[in-house]
């Protein structure tokens, strides 16, 4: 790829193409296909999901009215939803969806010049969907661009050569982006099967020498966790999250709206237990790596001895204890249900020995650091397409 100084060319461009880039409107790619299609209640339906995610099969809570036109969809047409224009509802429809139907709010185009991916990508970037907002008719709250509205908008392109360069390009980065996902996937998917199986003891560790460890002991939670109930307004503040347990409050991408005096904040010790007492049933707890403070709202534990918190903070994210956690959570709804450490120390849990505690615990980990490197390089290549798309899109 190689810079140019032109005026309307792009910063990086593949070597060989020349020339400025021409000014067309929407209209010399596509055109809008209405085949009918069936009613409200026969149809197979699909929707265009928002931020670039594509077009996919629609989950429905009702059938629909008898009353409602919807048309069919053609696999290789573009897509785009009316109401979400400004949130970047576009996408191409795959094979497997050719002859499902939306209604007129969600049109289809055919390709009638130009390629399919370079367009595509093109009008998912801010500097299209956004920039045409001031022009979207209707309500603040309903703001909508219409088919003949779509088609005029105006984007700079390349002669088809190039257009076609440039889209196999990005078709081959989003591959590599998906085979990176599905590996993601697929390690999710491991833990998943390893913590049913592992905390079911349908799989268990040996010791040292190749021996069974003795069976796991069910006891209530207070033999394994006593609360910390120590209060200080020194320390680094903590959030406990549901996906990805405590972490520092600084990482969070969240405005600090608490109050200045932290007096009485509860102490979190490295290995200590924390958990949301309000969304313990929905996850909320974790094993903090971090010395530091969490709001009077948190329920602090330390580990009692023969006790690992790494394993404590696996099994507590288990079906099965999380289950035991709603059902023992106070309040007459799931907004007020709150579990505090009066009703946690009561409930039972089976637990191993200390040695195999840490091997479980250690095996999560691992488990986790492979997911969070795999994380990294989603995210990566990530980056590297958006700065590609900045560097060769008009």
């Amino acid at each position: 790829m190689s810079n140019t100084q032109k005026k309307n060319v792009p910063e990086l461009r593949f070597p060989g193409f020349e020339g400025e880039w021409e000014e067309k409107s929407i209209s010399s790619f596509l055109k809008e296909s209405k085949i009918k299609g069936s009613n409200g209640s026969h149809a197979k339906k699909l929707t265009v999901k928002l931020w670039g995610k594509g077009v996919v099969p629609k989950k429905e809570t009702f059938k629909g009215s008898d009353n409602t036109q919807y048309y069919k969809r053609k696999a290789g047409q573009l897509m785009y939803g009316k109401l979400d224009f400004l949130n970047c509802a576009f996408g191409i429809v795959p094979d497997s969806l050719n002859n499902y139907e939306s209604t007129i709010d969600s049109p289809s185009f055919d390709f009638i010049n130009g390629d399919s991916k370079f367009l595509l990508e093109r009008i998912k970037l801010k500097s299209f969907y956004k920039k045409f907002g001031d022009i979207a008719n209707g309500s603040r709250k309903a703001k909508r661009i219409n088919q003949d509205t779509f088609l005029s908008l105006p984007v700079f392109a390349p002669k088809y050569d190039e257009q076609l360069r440039i889209g196999e390009f990005f078709s081959k980065l989003d591959r590599q982006i998906e085979l990176q996902k599905q590996k993601l996937e697929l390690l999710q998917q491991q833990k998943k099967g390893y913590m049913q199986k592992i905390f079911s003891q349908e799989l268990r560790f040996k010791d040292e020498n190749g021996e069974d460890y003795p069976h796991w002991e069910n006891s209530k939670i207070e033999k394994y966790l006593k609360e910390r109930n120590e209060r200080s307004d020194k320390g680094q503040m903590l959030s406990v999250t549901i996906n990805s347990g405590i972490i520092k409050f600084s990482e969070l991408d969240r405005k600090d709206n608490s109050s200045k005096n932290k007096s009485n904040y509860k102490v979190v010790r490295k290995n200590d237990i924390a958990y949301n007492s309000m969304r313990m049933w929905q996850g909320a707890s974790g094993k903090s790596n971090y010395n530091g403070i969490v709001s009077p709202a948190y329920t602090v534990l330390y580990p009692t001895q023969n006790t690992s918190s790494l394993f404590i903070g696996y099994k507590f994210k288990t079906h099965r204890m999380i289950h035991k956690f709603k059902i023992n959570s106070q309040g007459l709804t799931s907004d007020t249900w709150n579990l505090k450490y009066k009703q946690l120390k009561n409930i039972n849990i089976d637990i191993p020995v200390l040695e195999e505690q840490e091997k479980i615990g250690d095996f999560f980990k691992k488990m986790d650091i492979l997911i969070s490197k795999q994380k990294i390089k989603i995210e990566i290549l990530e980056k590297e397409k958006q700065s590609f798309l900045q560097k060769m899109f008009l």
